[in-house]
């Protein structure tokens, strides 16, 4: 049997070998729809792995390609044999009554919902209307709950942070708060051997390809970032220089708001997303909601006629409607317009001709047409908030410092799990794979 070895989330041995996991147990094979991988015993079946990819779709922007598909069926699958592995380690030290509890899981369930802008039934009714099983999701954030608490109770003790340094980063903070700071999304690949960092970067290139083409970097980081902040969609909120790698500070500083960077650390890769800069002595910034009306072209460069036409259109749809959800409305009757869905945004972090169409509309406000390649773009400001940027407090910077030192030892503990490992996976499955460096 043919052993390979990869690190992504974990360094493990695949043995490729079909028949001797299928024929071993005909009844077995049958009861199940379909072995795509035995994980020490654990068994990932084709509906478990169909599953977990239509919600990953979903995550990353709906239909994609078929090229793209099958790249992000080569990162569903490592993940769900990672997840395998997590698991197994969380359940067997897990204490009386479970690492987490269900109001825990369902509080995380909600924050995604909330971070789509949607309440509790309301990311249900979208999740069914995807045909997408709602435990599939609620079982990979017990997975990765579970985990956390799991490295927080083993490893904990060894983080020690003593006041002296909470004092010099705290000083350090406030002398730089009024100077320039980003706010910034990451997903973190640990390279835990350099034997492996090939593979690892050759994953971070297929996510980097997978955001090219439109998927969702909050939604790709929960399902497969390995930082402490993977569970707020990489969120990492406002950072000022100083705070990560020098790597990564070098690489914000360079940076243009909405852009994407991947980055070579002392630890591994990072893919960082600027969504926002506040320039030195700025003190808030705006959020929107919005949706999107699209009045699409009939064809590629059309010519001054049809723009022209198109946006009177636009424009008497505007002045006779009373309000965002009447101009929607009319917009979808219409036959030939297309509506989003309600999306929440940053206006400082949008490209510079949307944040100028914008900048001056208040809640229920209807922009002005916008031409883009494709067609024309109209933007409803369902609502809209100015924040003041939050000052981190002691314990959030406690609480960020500790988070970095327990993912060195995750890090480590994913890497061991995966040596110990026997992992078999359907070569069905595995060819067109490439599961080794």
């Amino acid at each position: 049997m043919k052993k390979i070895f990869y690190t992504g989330l974990v360094a493990c041995s695949f043995v490729l070998s079909p028949c001797s996991v299928c024929d071993s147990d005909n009844k077995q094979a049958q009861e199940y729809d379909g072995i795509v991988a035995v994980v020490n015993d654990d068994i990932i079946t084709a509906s478990d792995l169909e599953e977990r990819l239509r919600l990953t779709l979903f995550s990353s922007g709906g239909e994609v390609a078929s090229e793209l598909k099958s790249r992000i069926l080569r990162e569903v699958l490592k993940e769900m044999i990672a997840e395998k592995l997590k698991w197994q380690c969380a359940s067997k030290y897990s204490p009386k009554g479970g690492w987490i509890s269900e109001e825990a899981v369902k509080a995380s369930f909600d924050d995604i919902a909330k971070r789509n802008g949607m309440t509790h039934d309301e990311f249900c009714n979208l999740l069914k209307n995807k045909k997408i099983n709602k435990d599939v999701l609620l079982k990979q954030i017990q997975i990765n709950l579970s985990w956390i608490a799991y490295v927080n109770a083993r490893f904990g003790k060894f983080i020690n942070i003593s006041q002296s340094e909470m004092n010099r980063t705290m000083a350090e903070i406030k002398e730089k708060r009024d100077q320039e700071s980003y706010y910034v999304r990451r997903m973190f690949f640990p390279v835990s051997d350099p034997k492996n960092e090939s593979e690892v970067l050759a994953r971070v290139n297929n996510l980097y390809h997978m955001l090219e083409r439109g998927a969702d970097f909050g939604n790709l980081a929960r399902q497969f970032s390995q930082s402490p902040e993977a569970s707020k969609g990489g969120e990492m909120g406002w950072v000022f220089q100083g705070q990560l790698s020098s790597e990564e500070n070098s690489a914000l500083g360079k940076m243009q708001i909405g852009k994407r960077a991947i980055v070579r650390t002392s630890r591994g890769y990072a893919i960082l997303f600027l969504q926002d800069k506040k320039e030195a002595g700025l003190s808030s910034f705006t959020t929107l909601k919005i949706a999107q009306v699209v009045i699409p072209f009939r064809g590629p460069n059309p010519p001054k006629e049809e723009v022209d036409q198109l946006r009177d259109f636009a424009l008497e749809l505007k002045k006779s409607s009373r309000s965002c959800h009447e101009f929607m409305a009319k917009a979808k009757e219409s036959g030939f317009c297309g509506v989003s869905d309600s999306a929440s945004v940053n206006l400082e972090s949008m490209a510079p001709e949307f944040r100028t169409a914008l900048s001056s509309l208040q809640a229920g406000g209807i922009g002005n047409p916008i031409v883009t390649p494709n067609g024309l773009i109209v933007i409803c400001v369902l609502d809209r908030k100015t924040q003041k940027i939050p000052e981190l407090t002691r314990e959030e910077v406690m609480a960020q410092k500790t988070n970095e030192r327990l993912s060195v030892f995750a890090d480590r503990e994913t890497r061991d799990l995966g040596k110990r490992a026997v992992i078999a996976v359907n070569e069905k499955y595995g060819t067109g794979f490439d599961f080794s460096n």
